[in-house]
């Protein structure tokens, strides 16, 4: 069984990682390193010019949990 993520340290693991997430957002790794060091989305994401949250979870292998739930845990500011 697994469990749920609850960070967006998990969300991005269970999508492949860090350079499979940027690849797929066609930004650099350190941009999503950002992310991961800061510990939440960008906020063009909370004002909607992003929707990096949609591809996240269109990408997760494990966990699934929907765009606004991953939106949610990565806009913990």
């Amino acid at each position: 069984m697994t469990t749920q993520p609850t960070s967006l340290k998990d969300v991005i693991n269970d999508c492949g990682g860090a350079p499979a997430v940027a690849k797929r957002l066609r930004r650099s790794n350190q941009y999503v390193h950002e992310w991961l060091q800061r510990g939440h989305l960008p906020l063009s994401e909370l004002t909607g010019r992003t929707r990096y949250s949609e591809t996240l979870a269109s990408m997760q292998r494990e966990g699934k949990l929907s765009a606004a739930e991953i939106r949610r845990i990565g806009l913990r500011l």
